[in-house]
């Protein structure tokens, strides 16, 4: 529910912003504005009421918003109006750079919208990111996607293109967007060539994270085994051989020198190392994601409850999202190891946690499952801590990299679509939806995140209204701009040809990605 909420509230702060940037610039004109709605209103509102000679009203619909404006084509496709003499106060009546500026008032309003608030953000909480130059001082991790891409585990990304990316998440993305990147490995500089091929197979499989910090051997360990597994539950994995490892990519990569071979894989088991031999396939795996799960060993000061299973022991004690453990039964808990551990011991009986929620310090009492466990996941805020950097800005230093950073992500907006344009790269079909995107946001109310988030989509929101498709404000400047140029306007029958084919284009696009993410939402949840 917070994440309907939260994408409801960005929503409708971008509509009602953008439209009133539609609304003011009519009003400047002294063009007449007959309805001002936030979402859609087919069939019937929810809400309105009219003051003066416009309707305010809220849709049942939750797609977007509109202004009605008299003497001129849109989204209502109203065009009975359109047959009867033109009037003053109508859009049509005005000359076209008066209706070219009504046009882009919506968009000039949401690239203002972002600027505002980077240059708010930037000023107060300062400019912060992950720093590339922190998170890959060991080098990266690579998904196995990336790894047949051309880069190897280790490897240090020094620029895309040419450019130099200094914040991390940025230089993930600059990566899939670009063709040439280069690395450094042990020592030496090279380069990666990225095919559209290449591109779709990492973006339909790993997404952005097929990039990563590489994470040390002793920050993983099994979480659950299969019946014929021959490891156990909290097993850690120390080395293969007789060598042992940094990095758990390196024990990785070690099996795949070993395909088709047993292997004495060295393990930690109750604070002892111990010996078990297995046979690696010949994919150079050993039964992980089959007979065997891993997950990560958070650090508990790090790590927040993310996850919490329906009608499970910590949902009835009262656990919440956001919630960081401090102790069980009056025991410290350092890590998500050391906590599944002694829950496991404690099958069917109760025990006392201590969370921390909000800075302030609370005792839950929880009865553990026959199964000996809680039914509750966490989230890893290590990069937060240890990798984010923050550039505390003053006003006036802020104002100019809010617009800068605006830019940036016009840019990127451009850049993205130019690669949903490629077939190969499948880019497209991962296209979201508002169901989609409200997926991705987290299940705590951040106004810090909220406001940043509003931020960007504020920049993606103007980009899609440019673009010139005939529906959206960029098609209706397109076609007021060729007017300037030639001094001939479409015809009105012309222009209600056009609007439909725009609607019909835009309506199947929604209902694609719409579908495609409603399909998805019951997948997951059901199957």
């Amino acid at each position: 529910m917070i994440q309907v909420a939260q994408i409801l509230f960005i929503l409708s702060v971008l509509v009602i912003l953008h439209e009133f940037g539609h609304y003011i610039t009519a009003k400047m004109f002294k063009v007449r504005v007959e309805k001002f709605y936030l979402f859609m209103d087919a069939g019937f509102s929810l809400v309105k009421k009219k003051i003066g000679e416009t309707e305010w009203g809220i849709g049942w619909l939750p797609l977007g918003g509109y202004v009605k404006l008299s003497g001129m084509i849109d989204e209502s496709m109203d065009t009975e109006q359109m047959n009867a003499e033109a009037q003053p106060w109508e859009f049509r009546s005005k000359p076209a750079w008066q209706r070219l500026i009504i046009m882009l008032g919506g968009i000039i309003v949401n690239v203002i919208l972002a600027w505002l608030i980077f240059t708010i953000m930037y000023s107060t909480v300062g400019q912060k990111f992950i720093s590339t130059a922190k998170i890959q001082e060991n080098g990266l991790a690579f998904g196995e996607v990336g790894q047949k891409a051309g880069f190897r585990n280790g490897d240090k990304i020094l620029s895309v293109d040419g450019k130099h990316q200094p914040s991390f998440n940025r230089m993930t993305l600059d990566v899939l967007l670009g063709d040439k990147v280069e690395v450094e490995r042990n020592g030496d500089k090279v380069d990666v060539i990225l095919t559209d091929e290449m591109k779709g197979e990492i973006i339909s499989k790993e997404g952005k994270g097929f990039i990563a910090a590489r994470r040390t051997i002793s920050d993983a360990f099994i979480d659950s085994v299969g019946v014929n597994s021959v490891f156990k539950r909290f097993d850690e994995f120390v080395g293969i051989g007789n060598k042992k490892f940094q990095y758990f990519d390196q024990f990785t990569d070690e099996l795949k020198n070993n395909k088709n071979k047993s292997v004495d894989v060295i393990v930690k088991r109750e604070n002892k190392e111990l010996i078990v031999s297995v046979k690696v396939d010949s994919e150079g795996k050993i039964g992980l994601n089959s007979s065997f799960f891993i997950a990560p060993n958070y650090q508990f000061k790090n790590a927040a409850v993310n996850q919490i299973e329906e009608n499970s022991a910590a949902e009835k004690a009262g656990i919440e999202f956001g919630d960081i453990i401090k102790s069980v039964n009056n025991l410290p808990i350092n890590n998500v190891k050391d906590f599944k551990q002694f829950v496991s011991t404690r099958k069917g009986e109760k025990v006392s946690i201590e969370i921390i929620r909000e800075d302030a310090t609370k005792t839950i009492t929880a009865m553990v499952s026959k199964k000996g466990t809680l039914g509750i996941g966490f989230n890893d805020k290590t990069a937060e801590v240890m990798y984010t950097k923050v550039n505390d800005l003053t006003i006036s230093q802020a104002v100019p990299a809010a617009v800068k950073e605006s830019w940036a992500l016009l840019v990127y907006n451009v850049k993205q679509f130019k690669l949903i344009l490629r077939p190969k790269t499948e880019a497209y079909k991962h296209v979201q939806s508002p169901i989609g995107i409200a997926r991705r946001l987290p299940d705590t109310w951040d106004w810090e995140f909220i406001w940043n988030f509003t931020a960007l989509f504020s920049i993606g929101l103007a980009f899609m209204n440019l673009l010139p498709i005939p529906g959206l404000d960029g098609g209706h400047a397109l076609f007021t701009i060729v007017e300037m140029i030639t001094g001939k306007k479409l015809s009105d029958k012309a222009a209600g040809y056009v609007q439909t084919f725009g609607m019909i284009i835009l309506l199947t696009l929604m209902a694609l990605t719409f579908g495609k993410d409603i399909y998805q939402l019951v997948v997951d949840k059901v199957l």
